[in-house]
């Protein structure tokens, strides 16, 4: 007889803590195909030669200054030469913070109980410097001399610093504490950073923050809210290293109306990204005010986006960028906060400053997102992928502007503590209210499975997915504002009962959304508010998957919260289940799993979602050849 004990085994490694191990930095690399990594590497550091070898020659004709200073201050670097001939410069985008997206309550002392502060975890940070390696909010319990320079830069940068003590700070200075107070970062200067990235997602890197861009003022019409070949890159780099999470800021032209003068929809508020930001698996944060929170971190009000003031002005500061993308994917992504916010300054080991800007809000979401990959390592026993983590975020952010997703904030601002819960309530003894599974889907194959409401809360199930490089539009066409999708593989989700079939979101316009059929996005909701009863959800493809497969991640939540089930049954070596459960996040081993068929042996477990049907054969005492095993109520 095969007995299958769940409970005391999801109990067991729920309460031991992980960490970012070198075990488990083998175990993440040793899925990666590295022989195509090694190839986009070497891709990368060709391009990097080639572009470093077009400016310098187009210098020495043009006598276009490498570096330009502001009145304020900040520092333009000549990055590249558009393809219409123009120069392009980089530049950046500049513990209220940690309450926005409630990073606060998932660390020590927090209302979750959880102790989340990142220690041996890492971020790594690409920035036009690198930060002050000395400085005390970099030592603490955490360990000491927790930042490290990844390459050969020496320049110490302001930026750099800020943005480094905003992910890390230990909070000698409390109002200072990052969001992941005992993590690690390494810093980077930004020349290499594609191959540089590269080589880090070799070595297992799981998050990186980039807190620079390119002003809108460098391109023409044509390349603004573009899918670029850098845009390209990443979005290869992130597929081939599935674990890996490229967290970008908008950027700060959101009141900059002069410089496209053909934006999307003729609307000038809008269509203000270029470059990595366009790009389809990373994601880009949007700059928020600080949100309003009561002291276990439920929004009292929600975010709003950082508009220009008079005094962040004279700093060159213009307020969060707007998207969307020129196929009208949702971008950004989400909001972090990014305004005023106090962190380490570089002029001594002991000095401080407030900055303002995307620049701060990319951090702060990076070291949010880093403790969330620590709470499902501990639940777990596994790292997120990346289109899970992503996924994630998206899923449980709170809503802000129109209800839904819009090109301002993106899903909304980050609600850490949503996020957490859900992960928690995937495992007894917390009711199973929510699923998170990483799954694939082969070509021509439909996933479908019912769920029961909770009848409080709205169901909501969403996929994410970690899709292929797309191809550069701009590349070969002139068209400004060109609508074809970039999307590789196209998933869709429905949610459906006996009355409706449910669809996601998508943009209709620069200024609107809809439920609908998305053909550009590769993260897709379903919201069903006012839920109640058994709905099944639908998880299929359009045309032909390239590769044969994607690799996609499932999230339910507003589910009616049951435990697992002990079942005692034959070991005969096959048992067919229906509806079609299959292994619920985290991924325990049932065995080979082919469509609705489990290949089970001794000593396994499963958890059951909802009542499932076992058909036999079964031995004797089982009631016949089909038993109905019904979820157990949390006590």
């Amino acid at each position: 007889m095969i007995k299958y004990r769940m409970l005391a085994f999801v109990m067991l490694y729920a309460f031991i803590m992980h960490a970012q191990t070198p075990e488990q930095i083998k175990k993440i690399v040793s899925t990666y195909d590295t022989v195509a990594l090694n190839k986009l590497k070497t891709k990368f550091i060709a391009e990097e030669k080639d572009r470093a070898q077009r400016v310098s020659d187009t210098v020495k004709l043009k006598g276009w200054p490498l570096t330009i200073i502001g009145k304020d201050s900040s520092t333009q670097y000549l990055w590249d030469i558009t393809p219409d001939g123009k120069p392009l410069y980089i530049t950046t985008f500049n513990a209220d913070a940690s309450k926005s997206t409630r990073a606060v309550q998932l660390n020590t002392g927090g209302s979750l109980g959880l102790n989340l502060n990142g220690h041996n975890y890492t971020v790594y940070i690409w920035d036009l410097g690198i930060a002050r390696a000395t400085h005390q909010e970099y030592d603490g319990p955490g360990g000491n001399n927790r930042y490290s320079v990844g390459d050969t830069a020496t320049w110490i940068y302001p930026h750099s610093t800020h943005v480094a003590g905003t992910i890390m700070a230990s909070g000698v200075v409390a109002q200072a504490k990052g969001m992941a107070p005992q993590s690690k970062v390494i810093g980077y200067e930004y020349h290499n950073d594609l191959s540089e990235a590269a080589t880090a997602a070799g070595n297992g890197m799981i998050l990186s923050s980039q807190s620079y861009g390119f002003a809108i003022s460098s391109y023409s019409p044509l390349y603004i809210g573009a899918y670029q070949q850098n845009s390209s890159n990443w979005d290869s780099l992130m597929f081939i290293a599935p674990y890996y999470l490229e967290v970008l800021a908008a950027g700060n032209s959101g009141t900059n109306n002069i410089s496209n003068t053909r934006p999307l929809g003729g609307n000038a508020n809008y269509d203000k990204l270029t470059s990595y930001q366009t790009s389809k698996n990373s994601l880009v944060v949007a700059n928020g005010k600080d949100a309003y929170v009561d002291n276990d971190g439920n929004l009292l009000q929600n975010d709003s986006i950082y508009e220009d003031n008079p005094y962040e002005s004279s700093y060159g500061i213009n307020g969060s960028s707007q998207g969307p993308t020129d196929d009208y994917r949702i971008k950004p992504d989400i909001t972090g906060n990014g305004f005023d916010v106090y962190s380490t300054y570089y002029t001594t080991d002991n000095s401080y400053v407030t900055y303002t800007g995307t620049s701060m809000a990319s951090p702060n979401v990076a070291g949010t997102l880093l403790l969330l990959q620590e709470h499902a390592n501990n639940v777990f026993g596994n790292l997120m992928k990346a289109a899970t983590l992503k996924g994630l975020a998206l899923h449980t952010a709170d809503d802000a502007g129109i209800a839904g997703p819009d090109a301002i904030y993106g899903w909304g601002l980050l609600n850490a503590k949503k996020a957490a819960i859900a992960i928690s309530q995937t495992t007894s003894p917390n009711g199973l209210a929510s699923i998170i599974q990483e799954l694939n889907l082969s070509q021509g194959q439909t996933y479908s499975f019912t769920v029961t409401s909770d009848a409080i809360n709205p169901l909501m199930a969403s996929i994410s997915w970690t899709d292929r490089g797309g191809t550069c539009l701009v590349c070969s066409d002139t068209t400004v504002n060109n609508h074809t999708p970039v999307l590789v593989n196209d998933l869709d989700i429905r949610v459906s009962n006996a009355s409706n079939t449910y669809t996601p979101w998508k943009l209709t316009s620069v200024t609107a959304n809809a439920k609908g059929d998305n053909i550009v996005d590769p993260y897709e909701r379903v919201d069903v508010s006012g839920a109640t009863g058994t709905y099944t959800v639908t998880v299929s493809h359009k045309g032909t998957l390239a590769g044969g497969s994607q690799n996609y991640s499932l999230i339910i939540t507003g589910l009616m919260p049951h435990c697992a089930t002990d079942l005692t049954i034959s070991d005969s070596p096959t048992y067919n289940l229906s509806p079609p459960y299959s292994n619920i996040y985290p991924n325990i081993t049932i065995g080979t799993i082919i469509t609705n068929t489990i290949t089970a042996t001794s000593n396994q477990v499963f958890k059951f979602s909802n009542t499932a049907v076992i058909k036999g054969p079964f031995s004797s005492g089982t009631g016949g050849n089909t038993l109905s095993i019904l979820p157990t109520p949390c006590q």
